[in-house]
């Protein structure tokens, strides 16, 4: 039996220029894709470089955004 390894490998993304780009004047970006795509794992890196991180997953702020968009 082979196990994979997980490596905690960062690909560059393309599109970090471009969200960075657009947090720079407005204050909330959507990142939408395809599942598996790698949407939460940029989000993560950048809230670690002073942004925010927000999810919609959790439902409190599924609320809060629904109730005060």
């Amino acid at each position: 039996m082979h196990r994979m390894r997980h490596t905690s490998t960062l690909y560059p993304r393309l599109l970090e220029a471009r969200v960075s780009e657009a947090m720079a004047d407005t204050p909330v970006v959507l990142v939408a894709g395809p599942r598996q795509a790698g949407k939460t794992t940029l989000v993560r890196h950048m809230a670690n470089q002073g942004m925010g991180y927000l999810t919609l997953d959790d439902e409190l702020t599924l609320l809060a955004a629904k109730r005060t968009p």
